[in-house]
C-alpha cells in the first residue's frame, strides 16, 4: 500500500474528529431558545444554583464568570415574578441527570 493513501486515512480521521469535536462544543456553548411556562422558582439555593422549574424541564441560573454572566440574582427575581406565566428562556449546556447537570439560563423575557 503506498505511504501517501495511508497519510490520506489519517488526516480524513483526524479531520472527522475535529469535526466532531466542534460539533459538540458548539451544541454546548450557543445559546437556544424556548418557549416554556414557569412552574415554580425559589431565591433559595440549592447546591450553590438557582433552580428554575418549567413545564419542559428544570433549569439551573448561575453566574457564568467564563460567559461575563454576573445577573443570576436579577435573572432569578425575574423568574420569580413571571412564574405561571408563559415566558422566552435563553439557555445553554445540556441535561444529564447521571451527572446532576442542569441547563443554564441566560435570559427570561415575557410573551404576549
Amino acid at each position: 500500500m503506498p505511504k501517501s493513501s495511508t497519510g490520506f486515512k489519517v488526516k480524513a480521521v483526524l479531520l472527522g474528529i475535529g469535526i466532531i469535536i466542534v460539533l459538540i462544543l458548539y451544541s454546548y456553548f450557543i445559546p437556544d431558545t424556548i418557549r416554556t411556562r414557569i412552574t415554580d422558582a425559589q431565591l433559595t439555593k440549592v447546591d450553590g444554583y438557582f433552580m428554575i422549574a418549567t413545564e419542559s424541564r428544570p433549569l439551573v441560573n448561575h453566574d457564568a464568570k467564563y460567559r461575563f454572566k454576573f445577573d443570576s440574582g436579577n435573572i432569578q427575581n425575574e423568574a420569580i415574578r413571571l412564574k405561571g406565566k408563559v415566558v422566552m428562556v435563553r439557555k445553554y449546556g445540556w441535561r444529564i441527570p447521571l451527572f446532576s447537570m442542569y441547563e443554564n439560563i441566560v435570559s427570561i423575557k415575557e410573551t404576549r
